[in-house]
């Protein structure tokens, strides 16, 4: 009876697991969209057309599950398990309708507090008018418990809420010149832990307003160069932080390579200032980064990131942190079946406004390193089942901050 059970799971696992991440966060041209759709397509029921798949990770052990320092450390099991619907509905050549829902359950087999639902979900519409215009609109709603930066030592209840629209004139070579804006809601609770709270209703709760003007132009058969402009408004929601009310401008360059082939991601770089609208705090400035890129060759795959911004701080006396991380990693396949992977990542968060230790002042400077390894083992087609080992060590010059973690487990994976 088991053995049957397990034939059943494993069917039903593939037939959901079929489908690959559709797109990517930037725009979508309208044709270039549809015609992805139609390719895709495996189940469809009348108009709808449906993309589901599942998705298990981090099942496995973590020693250090609130990434505290030794004498607070917490030892568990957990596992989530994430299944994905994602309907789409073309009509003739002038309608994209898409919707998404995406429940997840994180596990934890002591840590009760940890066990939670997440969830989202968003809505989209693609209106082509007289075939060069393409009118947008679109929802989406976030709740999930996450590290919401790399600032976070915690895992937090995180809210987020967004409508955006978007004006696009699109080419039949697929240049696009666009106009998106968007308003967004960022509600946080706050943390109780042993000896410890964080206020992050206070500190974080925001409501952010973005105007972008988007430029893309195929320099290769699937390769876009990209040149985008952004305001953003910042207003925060408690009075205590009304101080960190704040606008930013961005400008960011780079190509963007197809989601298939031997080179994929993004190549973006650019320039940011963040202006807090009182006069006496200090703002920001400097060059900002985004870029993924993955080149496959041969049986080896190459990635490496690089990300450079500066997120609002949890820390009551600093508005922003300058962050930046950079990562490389390869993957070699030893067979059809088997393919072993390695990851190094490096984060560096830099304060500017100091902070007070014993009387004396430290302008704080933390340092995070990431060393992931492990096996990916083929199960059909694109689809493999994962162990690997994560180690994480986070160091600063603030006493009292160091402290490191070790997970160890398994995942299923639709990118072998």
């Amino acid at each position: 009876m088991m053995r049957n059970f397990l034939k059943v799971l494993f069917i039903l696992w593939s037939l959901f697991s079929c489908t690959v991440s559709l797109f990517s966060q930037t725009y979508q041209a309208f044709q270039a969209e549809k015609k992805y759709l139609i390719e895709r397509t495996r189940w469809q029921i009348g108009p709808f057309r449906l993309f589901p798949r599942i998705m298990l990770k981090n099942i496995g052990y973590d020693d250090n599950v609130y990434y505290q320092r030794e004498e607070y450390r917490v030892k568990d099991y957990t596992g989530t398990i994430s299944p994905e619907i994602r309907v789409s509905v073309l009509f003739r050549n002038i309608l994209i309708l898409n919707f998404k829902e995406n429940p997840e359950y994180v596990y934890y087999v002591h840590e009760e507090r940890e066990r939670r639902w997440n969830n989202s979900l968003s809505p989209e519409i693609k209106l082509l008018l007289f075939r060069r215009f393409v009118l947008g609109g679109s929802y989406s709603y976030q709740n999930r418990r996450r590290r919401a930066t790399s600032e976070f030592d915690v895992r937090a209840n995180e809210k987020r809420s967004v409508y955006k629209g978007s004006l696009f004139y699109e080419t039949p070579r697929l240049t696009l010149l666009g106009v998106t804006v968007s308003s967004e809601r960022i509600t946080y609770e706050d943390v109780t832990l042993p000896g410890r709270e964080i206020y992050l209703s206070r500190l974080l709760n925001r409501d952010e307003k973005k105007i972008k003007g988007e430029f893309y132009y195929r320099v290769f058969s699937r390769s876009f160069f990209f040149l985008v402009f952004q305001r953003s408004r910042y207003d925060f929601l408690h009075p205590q932080s009304f101080w960190r009310n704040s606008h930013s401008y961005s400008l960011s360059t780079g190509i963007r390579f197809p989601e298939m082939g031997k080179i994929r991601g993004t190549i973006s770089f650019g320039y940011k200032e963040l202006l807090p609208r009182d006069k006496t705090r200090r703002g920001a400035k400097g060059l900002i980064g985004n870029t993924t890129i993955q080149w496959r060759f041969w049986r080896l795959i190459l990635k490496t990131e690089l990300t450079r911004d500066y997120p609002f701080s949890l820390w009551t006396n600093n508005l922003y942190f300058v962050y930046t991380h950079l990562g490389v990693g390869c993957s070699f396949y030893l067979s059809r079946t088997l393919r072993l992977d390695y990851n190094l990542s490096y984060g560096h968060l830099n304060y500017p406004e100091p902070f007070v230790w014993h009387g004396s002042e430290i302008l704080r400077k933390d340092k995070q390193l990431y060393h992931i390894g492990g096996f990916v083992v083929r199960l059909k087609q694109n689809l493999g089942i994962g162990l690997q080992v994560v180690w994480w060590q986070w160091t600063s010059n603030l006493p009292g901050v160091d402290r490191d973690r070790l997970f160890f487990g398994g995942y299923i994976t639709q990118e072998f």
